[in-house]
């Protein structure tokens, strides 16, 4: 049991994914390490429950696809099982009071045949996809770096570029939905977005490589527990932290509770959230502003479940996107083996400002609502309803991540995760390849243990 007074050779800051990996990773080189954690809970936006009904959902994140090695490579070690995300059947539209089924279209997003719409405004959100895909591959792998090309994609918004680049009220609203949509963008309203971060999203986390593939059998909310067990009495919960100082030879990591001491720290949190952190030394000026102008997404998540998946005996695939008031995306997020219903869907950018003002009841019916006209009315009468409210946690602000408005990538982005003398970067948001997602975390919780582990190594020989 270690005490304030033990000098750690690293203090790992948020007990999210990417910080409990990096502390871990540390731990198994012998290192001496402290993770702090805000909430009284582990896993940040890595989380689950257990339903009455004995069905595990993710009140986060919870799918995973074939390219994101890291976080596979994590699930193998912990011996956690995969099942294919439900999509047998057919797949639902609705688009401006119109509902369509169709089949060969995964999570609205361009394979298979079109879904019902007409053939011009099919084409139209086709060819506007692979200009919007050309332009991405164009991009140098890694981070955005400021050059001329750059910044001019820096400068301008999504929403501009969809309004040139669509000419059909369909194909308008399907690049829009996707920005509500995909992990990388947020998400946020296509007006937020720079078109530099809606490109470089698609070059380090394509949607062609299906990052929703697959679900877990217990939910992806039971990871953060299995790393935790190797980490035994090594974590604090409820200590936010309120100050960390430097000089050339510690840390001091100042939090409600305690203070403590280390060679190193990781921050591993979101950009604007550890900038709510007061450091002394102040962090550079372009660390400073970065953190101010990177915020978190607008994203509710609701989990709904039912005793059956009744969808499937319309022969429906549990999986719809559309234009309704509430809700533009849906998907059968049902564990095989449990045989209970359940489809996590989400309330996104301004309709969720306008839903979360109303009350608890009615906000339930808008969900409900919706879910009927796309399933059917047996969605009105679900066994169990969760709502996840990620931008009214303080230690969460938002969700799915965070990302950058227009401007940002160009003018402070080389500060993103670029240590600041002692104190190091992990997190989603730093990731250069699957930003956003489970797998950008792993790795950059990886990249943060070794480069802490080189620098220790380093001390130790001098």
């Amino acid at each position: 049991m270690s005490s304030p007074s033990t000098i750690f050779d690293c203090i790992v800051i948020g007990a999210g994914l990417a910080g409990l990996v990096a502390a871990r990773n540390l731990q198994r080189l012998g290192r001496c390490v402290l993770l702090i954690e805000a909430q009284d809970r582990i896993g940040g936006r890595m989380h689950g429950q257990y339903l009455p009904s004995k069905q595990w959902i993710d009140r986060g994140g919870q799918w995973v696809g074939p390219t994101q090695d890291r976080i596979l490579a994590l699930l193998d070690e912990y011996n956690v099982r995969r099942f294919p995300s439900p999509s047998e059947g057919l797949k639902v539209l609705v688009f401006d009071g119109q509902r369509y089924e169709f089949d060969g279209f995964f999570q609205g997003f361009p394979e298979g045949e079109a879904p019902g719409v007409s053939e011009a405004e099919w084409r139209d959100a086709m060819d506007a996809w692979q200009r919007f895909e050309a332009l991405s591959q164009a991009l140098p792998a890694g981070h955005p770096h400021r050059n001329d090309t750059n910044q001019q994609l820096d400068s301008d918004t999504f929403a501009r570029w969809i309004a040139d680049n669509t000419h059909t009220a369909f194909g308008r609203w399907y690049f829009s939905y996707m920005a509500r949509a995909i992990g990388y963008l947020g998400p946020a309203e296509p007006h937020q977005i720079s078109l530099l971060h809606a490109l470089w999203g698609q070059k380090s986390a394509p949607q062609s490589e299906h990052p929703e593939a697959e679900l877990l059998h217990g939910g992806a909310g039971q990871i953060p527990q299995k790393i935790a067990d190797e980490l035994k009495n090594q974590i604090r919960l409820s200590e936010p932290v309120l100050r960390i100082r430097q000089d050339s030879t510690k840390v001091e990591v100042e939090t409600t509770k305690n203070a403590y001491t280390a060679q190193f720290a990781i921050v591993a949190m979101p950009p604007y959230h550890a900038g709510r952190i007061t450091y002394d030394p102040p962090m550079p000026p372009l660390r400073s502003q970065l953190t101010q102008r990177v915020p978190m997404g607008c994203c509710a998540k609701i989990m709904v479940s039912y005793d059956r998946p009744f969808w499937r005996a319309k022969k429906l695939a549990g999986i719809a996107i559309g234009n309704c008031q509430w809700l533009e995306l849906c998907a059968d997020s049902s564990d095989p083996e449990t045989g209970v219903g359940v489809i996590a869907t989400f309330v996104v950018g301004d309709r969720y400002s306008r839903w979360r003002a109303k009350s608890d009841s009615d906000r339930r019916a808008a969900v409900l609502s919706d879910l009927a006209i796309y399933f059917g009315e047996e969605a009105l009468s679900p066994s169990t309803y969760n709502e996840v409210d990620w931008p009214g946690d303080p230690w969460t602000g938002g969700g799915y991540a965070a990302f950058m408005p227009p401007g940002v990538w160009t003018s402070f982005g080389e500060a993103l995760t670029a240590p600041v003398g002692r104190i190091h970067w992990a997190g989603t948001e730093m990731a250069d390849r699957w930003a956003g997602f489970f797998d950008g975390a792993v790795r950059t919780g990886e990249a943060a243990a070794e480069a802490i582990q080189s620098l220790l190594l380093a001390g130790s020989s001098q």
